[in-house]
C-alpha cells in the first residue's frame, strides 16, 4: 500500500487491487483495475469535495471502465477504508 499527496488536500492510496482517490481524507474514486470499475461516492460533502471527485472522475477513470454510484457504507464495506 502506497500514499501520495496527489493535489492540496487530496491523497491517492495505491493497492495492488485498487487506486483510491480521496479529499481531506474520506475516499470519493476507488477504481478497480482487475475489475474494470470506478466506484464513485454519492455523499455529497462540500463544494470543494464535490471538485475534487469530480477531477478524479475526469483524471483517473479509464474511458473503457464502468462507473458505479456508491454509498460511502458501500465504499467502506468493499475496500475497508474508514469514511465519515
Amino acid at each position: 500500500m502506497k500514499i501520495v499527496n496527489y493535489k492540496s488536500n487530496q491523497q491517492l492510496l495505491v493497492t495492488p487491487a485498487f487506486t483510491c482517490h480521496m479529499s481531506y481524507g474520506v475516499p470519493q474514486v476507488v477504481v478497480w483495475n482487475k475489475e474494470r470499475l470506478t466506484l464513485v461516492t454519492t455523499k455529497r460533502y462540500s463544494n470543494t469535495t464535490n471538485k475534487h471527485r469530480n477531477a478524479a472522475v475526469r483524471d483517473l477513470h479509464p474511458a473503457n471502465f464502468t462507473i458505479i454510484e456508491a454509498t460511502p457504507e458501500e465504499i467502506q464495506e468493499i475496500t475497508g477504508l474508514e469514511t465519515r
